[in-house]
This record gives C-alpha cells, sequence and structure tokens, in this order.
C-alpha cells in the first residue's frame, strides 16, 4: 500500500468516525424519544431470547405463547424487586427528607461549630498568624451569617407575601400546573408502555426474521462482521452487568452492615440504613466518584459537629469498602472497559455536558463498545496496539521471508 492510500484510507477513516458520533448525536438527541418504545422493546426482545428457546425447546408452547410468558415473568420479577426495595426505600427517603429539612433550618450550628474548629486549630498557631488568621476568620463567618439570615428572610417574606395577599394565588399556581402537565402527559406515557409491551412480544417471537432482514441489508462481506459486533456487544455488556451488579451488591451489603453495626454500637441513630447504602452503592459504580463522595464528606461533617465516634466508623467503613473494591473489582470486571484515566474523565465531562446526567453513564460504555469493536478489527477508527503488533508480525514474517536464501 503506497503512502498515497494510507492517507486516503485514514481520512476515509476519520470521516467515518465523525460520521458514525454525528448520526449518533442527532439520534440521542432528536429521535431517541420518539423510537424509545420500540428501541426499548428491541433490547427486552433481545435479553428474552435464551428464556423463549428453552421454553420453546422443552415445553409444548410455541414461540408466542413463549414470547408472552417470557415478557411477563420479566415484568413480575421487576416489579416484585420493585415492591420488596420500594417499600422501605419510600419510608425511609420520607423521613430522610425531613431530616434534611431540620439539619438546613439548623445550619446556623453547623456554621458555629465549623467556627470554632476552624479558631481551635488558628490557637494552635505562631501568635503572629493566630492573630492575622483570626481576624479574617471572623469576617468571613460573619459574612456567611449574614447571607444566611438574608436568604431565610427572602424566604419568610415570600412566604408570608403568598398567604397574605387575598387576591395573589402565585405561590397556589406553580405546584398546580406542574400536576396539571403531568397529568396531561399520562395517556400518552401509558401508550407508549402498551406500544413498548405489544412490541416486545412481537419482536422476542420473530427475532430471528428480523435479525436476517437486517442482515440482508448489508453486503455478505459485512455479514460475518455484523454478527460478530453483535455476539462480542452483548457479551460485553452482559459481563459488564454482571460484575458492576455484583459490585453494587457487594457495597450495599458492607454499607448497611457497616451503619448496622454502628447502630448497635449506639453511634450511629439515625434509621436510613438502606437508602444510604442504596444511594452508596449507585454512586460508587460511577467512574471517578465512588463512595468517598458520600463518605468523607459525612465523616468531615461528623467531626465539625462533635461526633467523633461517627467519624471514625465511617472513616472504617470507608477504608473497608475501599479495600475490598480493590481486591475484587479486578476479579470480577476482568478490564472490560479497559479505558485509560484521562479516556473516561473525557466521555464522563462530554456526556455530561451533551446529554446531562445520564450521559455519564452511558458516554463511557458507549466509548468502551467502539474500543472493542476497534480492537477486533470490525470497526477502523483508530489503530490500536494488537492491530499494531499484527502489522510487526506480518512486516517481521514478509521480512525474514525475502531475507531467506533461495533455493
Amino acid at each position: 500500500m503506497t503512502d498515497v492510500e494510507k492517507k486516503r484510507k485514514a481520512i476515509i477513516n476519520i470521516v467515518y468516525f465523525f460520521l458514525i458520533i454525528a448520526i449518533g448525536f442527532l439520534f440521542v438527541r432528536y429521535a431517541l424519544g420518539v423510537c424509545f418504545p420500540i428501541v426499548c422493546a428491541f433490547f427486552i426482545a433481545t435479553i428474552l431470547q435464551r428464556p423463549k428457546n428453552f421454553l420453546t425447546r422443552k415445553t409444548f408452547f410455541k414461540s408466542g405463547a413463549a414470547s408472552v410468558i417470557s415478557l411477563f415473568t420479566l415484568i413480575f420479577i421487576i416489579i416484585s424487586l420493585i415492591a420488596l426495595i420500594g417499600v422501605r426505600a419510600a419510608s425511609e427517603i420520607s423521613g430522610f427528607i425531613d431530616y434534611i429539612t431540620i439539619q438546613i433550618q439548623h445550619i446556623d450550628v453547623l456554621v458555629t461549630n465549623i467556627e470554632n474548629a476552624v479558631m481551635n486549630f488558628i490557637g494552635a498557631l505562631p501568635a503572629f498568624l493566630s492573630e492575622t488568621l483570626t481576624e479574617s476568620v471572623t469576617t468571613i463567618f460573619t459574612q456567611i451569617r449574614e447571607y444566611l439570615a438574608g436568604q431565610s428572610t427572602e424566604l419568610a417574606d415570600s412566604i408570608t407575601g403568598s398567604l397574605g395577599s387575598a387576591f395573589s394565588f402565585s405561590w397556589i399556581t406553580t405546584p398546580l400546573s406542574g400536576v396539571i402537565s403531568t397529568a396531561k402527559q399520562i395517556p400518552s406515557i401509558l401508550i407508549a408502555v402498551i406500544i413498548t409491551l405489544v412490541a416486545s412480544c412481537f419482536m422476542t417471537a420473530d427475532y430471528d426474521e428480523i435479525m436476517g432482514f437486517v442482515k440482508r441489508q448489508f453486503p455478505k462481506e459485512k455479514r460475518k462482521d455484523l454478527s460478530r459486533a453483535k455476539v462480542l456487544l452483548k457479551s460485553t455488556l452482559s459481563k459488564m452487568a454482571k460484575a458492576y451488579a455484583l459490585i453494587m451488591t457487594v457495597t450495599f451489603t458492607e454499607m448497611f452492615i457497616g451503619l448496622s453495626v454502628l447502630k448497635l454500637a449506639g453511634i450511629y441513630s439515625s434509621n436510613y440504613a438502606v437508602i444510604i447504602a442504596i444511594a452508596t452503592a449507585f454512586v460508587d459504580i460511577i467512574p471517578v466518584l465512588g463512595t468517598g463522595t458520600i463518605l468523607i464528606p459525612w465523616a468531615l461533617y461528623s467531626l465539625i459537629v462533635g461526633n467523633f465516634g461517627l467519624a471514625i466508623g465511617l472513616a472504617v467503613i470507608y477504608a473497608v469498602i475501599t479495600v475490598i473494591r480493590q481486591v475484587v473489582e479486578p476479579k470480577l470486571v476482568a478490564g472490560q472497559l479497559g479505558l485509560s484515566p484521562v479516556v473516561t474523565i473525557t466521555s464522563l465531562y462530554l456526556g455530561l455536558k451533551i446529554f446531562g446526567v445520564l450521559g455519564m453513564i452511558i458516554a463511557p460504555i458507549l466509548v468502551t463498545m467502539l474500543k472493542v469493536l476497534n480492537d477486533e478489527g470490525i470497526i477502523h477508527i483508530w489503530k490500536s496496539s494488537k492491530a499494531e503488533a499484527e502489522e510487526n508480525e506480518k512486516a517481521e514474517a514478509i521480512s525474514k521471508a525475502k531475507s531467506a536464501p533461495s533455493k
């Protein structure tokens, strides 16, 4: 291959890459909402293939009946899990919101505790530093108190004004309009759910025919790559989902047991262990964040307000979770992501800026899928280390063949 052909191929690959990105962006941005029931039905059909095939092989059910049974079994499992976890979580969330509200109302106590802690630290410094820092810190905390007092006054005035005005109903108009807007969307949501369920049944039953139709739209030489891509993506996503589900379960169990032990010891007195453990487990699987996002600020807050036992207990829980994760995660994930920290952080940031919070979860997964397909040679967006090693081996083999003496 000449240099011109190599450059031409590189340009085509770059254009191809950006074209895929542009199409994906436009689809997610503008078409995913409209096509979501069909897309969701396709993923459900993909998941239900094994149960459906098992039922058709082991029982007298035909493909259609097996699809319906598989779908409603999945729905029953999901609803049961939501009911089991949701009832306890709902009660804890309600109580936790009340607890946070009370803490916000007493934020001046927190500010005072922080000021006292800072002043105690400054008092241990040399005199020439202590005097200067004391004056500056006092000014800062005075401004903080004035700001908080102003915010409280504005909030009280707004509430009083809303209640005191006989003809002003603006305080109730906003939530009422929100309820009305939500109520208007219920029929469309119900229709989308029904379409998803019906489409899932048909797609599960006719999955092989649908995939056969899709494959026929590609040239014969590309069909093998399409089948390989499907197997690779399905296998990678399945392994990642199982691994991170298990990691979340381990983190939830560790957090729940840790808080329960602290409660038995009389160190932790609240009743929000389940909801805190669930939140910690979800945060733990997000790259860059981890359990420290919840436990470290909580431990620092406990330390500031003088609850040293809880601060130490939370630090111990954080250390245990971190150590166990460092041991367990490599064995479970087994390098499934394979992304460098720079690529992970970049994909998180771009996902957040383009698609919001959900993009932080989706973007690293999409980048991982592209990496898997590129490493296996199904797509050629960038030159991977595996491809470079193969090229070097071929070059060495050619060089050896040329240098070998002819007989």
